[in-house]
């Protein structure tokens, strides 16, 4: 697909970015193969500057990007400027989005996943955006494979599509157990150990309505106020994260639901909440602080 000035906007804009031309023109070429949790793509694009729009991402996916020619500079929420460029990648998620700017042309190969299939690898998220770096085999067969996936141009209807799937995202995590971090993210505190902990922990358990700040704390073997202390870097507390995660969770479902009372049932419980009323105030409650950050 080949797309110039504002087609090649419109695609962008589409697949969750605010972008901002760095040149006279824009122009984007991109392959995807998509599915409701997962995604692939490739994509070469002309000098932009792209801001996540994080109300298009799926908040349960996680995207990894590798940076094959030309480089970037990415910024993650309130913090540094970092340049990465071949063979490095970067990472982001509705959870910690990513803005990217570059000044010349460069293409990307990158990856969605369910945040799920990363659970033994929680620094993928965790110190995102990165940039990352691998250079071992397996990243060299899982780039062979995503390509010449693209190049067949598979579809989701296709029999094997699940098998064909699972073996690139196995290819993917044995491509990420090579990486290492670089500059100064490399420095991690005994907080940021815990933080990525309690980010994993959350994830496995939140869909219990029972999991609450004081099982974390048991789980992470710290006090109440220590908690508080490891999100406080993050600017939120521990119950909000908690929190965040089950609406996240119920907005992704009920974007694919009747809103039958069988089904609101279903998704009250499947997102960790104890009553559909407490379910819809806390939606109510992070649409209209998502409207006012957007005012």
């Amino acid at each position: 697909m080949g797309l110039e000035n504002d087609e090649a906007l419109q695609w962008l804009q589409g697949n969750g970015w605010k972008v901002r031309v760095a040149g006279t023109k824009v122009r984007v070429h991109a392959d995807i193969i998509g599915a409701r949790a997962f995604t692939l793509g490739r994509i070469w694009q002309t000098a932009t500057r792209v801001d996540p729009d994080a109300d298009s991402y799926n908040p349960d996916l996680v995207y990894v990007n590798f940076v094959l020619t030309g480089h970037l500079v990415i910024q993650g929420t309130g913090g540094a400027t970092r340049k990465v460029a071949a063979p490095q990648f970067y990472t982001h998620s509705a959870r910690r989005p990513v803005s990217v700017s570059s000044v010349a042309p460069h293409s990307c190969l990158f990856i969605a996943i369910p945040r799920e299939h990363l659970a033994e690898l929680p620094w993928v998220e965790s110190q995102a955006p990165g940039p990352f770096v691998t250079t071992g085999a397996f990243r060299r067969v899982f780039i062979a494979a995503a390509n010449a996936s693209l190049d067949t141009q598979i579809g989701e209807q296709q029999v094997g599509f699940a098998f064909w799937r699972r073996g690139l995202e196995e290819l993917l995590l044995a491509a990420l157990t090579e990486a290492r971090v670089l500059e100064d993210v490399k420095t991690r505190s005994q907080k940021g150990l815990h933080l990525a902990r309690a980010h994993l922990l959350i994830e496995e358990n939140y869909r219990d309505a029972d999991f609450s700040t004081r099982e974390l704390a048991r789980a992470l073997n710290i006090s109440i106020s220590q908690l508080h202390r490891i999100f406080a870097a993050e600017g939120k507390a521990a119950g909000a994260a908690i929190r965040a995660r089950r609406v996240d969770r119920a907005r992704s479902l009920l974007s694919m639901s009747e809103n039958s009372r069988s089904e609101l049932l279903g998704i009250t419980q499947e997102s960790g909440f104890r009553s559909v009323r407490t379910m819809r105030r806390l939606l109510r409650e992070d649409l209209a602080e998502r409207s006012s950050g957007e005012a």
